[in-house]
């Protein structure tokens, strides 16, 4: 394959809100969707290291979701983000043979409830992702949070705008990964994760169909916090699933 070469775009969501996204073509017929997490740009160095690594098995292509980095709009707390995802992806299939999701905590919110209600990718990853929203199931006064810290004071963002929270109970990902079976599933979390405990990844692995996968990673931070605190784990076991099942 040629080296990648970088290219920003625009895409209407469903709503005409503009959100922006690159992708790192390598001349690859198939296709890598990334959805960050809350508070996530697509221009941050986790997701331009991600990025950089994953287009080696595909072209790879990164999501600023609406409120976020160059999107427009405000973060809606998962109301409007899976159909925003679904309609992009909808756009692409054209263009390749498979397109693979992989979403960070709440980006994987997104990649779940999008697949279990459009069935649009081939293959599926998500990295310290909720098994549902809006509970404290946790003491979050952990060494993970100790260790975070420091990364979030270092981390430059782009402003982020955020929505009213909807009114209603948003889906629940527990309750609707089983519908992306038969498509592959690969759930990953950090160990030390202060946010979203261990036990959210287990629940999701109990509840999906075959295929499906469980890594978690020791001394794993939270969703992308592991890119910046010690990526080769999550790198090459995110790198080895879509290898496989792309």
């Amino acid at each position: 394959m040629s080296p990648p070469a970088e290219e920003v775009g625009t895409f209407r969501a469903p709503d005409g809100t503009p959100l922006v996204w690159t992708r790192r073509r390598t001349g690859s017929r198939h296709l890598i969707v990334v959805s960050p997490g809350i508070l996530m740009d697509r221009n941050g160095p986790e997701h331009r290291l991600l990025a950089e690594r994953l287009a080696g098995e595909a072209d790879v292509l990164t999501l600023d979701t609406r409120g976020h980095g160059d999107s427009a709009g405000a973060f809606t707390f998962g109301a409007r983000e899976p159909e925003d995802l679904a309609a992009l992806v909808r756009s692409l299939l054209p263009e390749y043979e498979r397109v693979g999701g992989l979403g960070f905590s709440f980006g994987g919110f997104h990649t779940i409830v999008a697949t279990a209600r459009h069935g649009l990718f081939d293959a599926v990853a998500v990295v310290g992702t909720p098994h549902r929203l809006f509970i404290l199931d946790h003491n979050p006064l952990t060494r993970g949070l100790l260790r975070s810290l420091p990364l979030a004071a270092k981390r430059r963002r782009q402003r982020t705008r955020l929505g009213v929270v909807p009114r209603g109970w948003p889906a629940v990902p527990s309750r609707l990964v089983g519908r992306i079976a038969p498509r592959p599933l690969l759930v990953v979390h950090g160990e030390d994760d202060w946010l979203i405990p261990v036990s959210h990844a287990h629940r999701l692995y109990a509840a999906a169909g075959e295929p499906k996968e469980l890594v978690l990673i020791e001394r794993g931070l939270h969703a992308e916090n592991m890119l910046t605190d010690a990526p080769e784990p999550l790198l090459e076991t995110l790198a080895v699933f879509f290898r496989r099942r792309l």
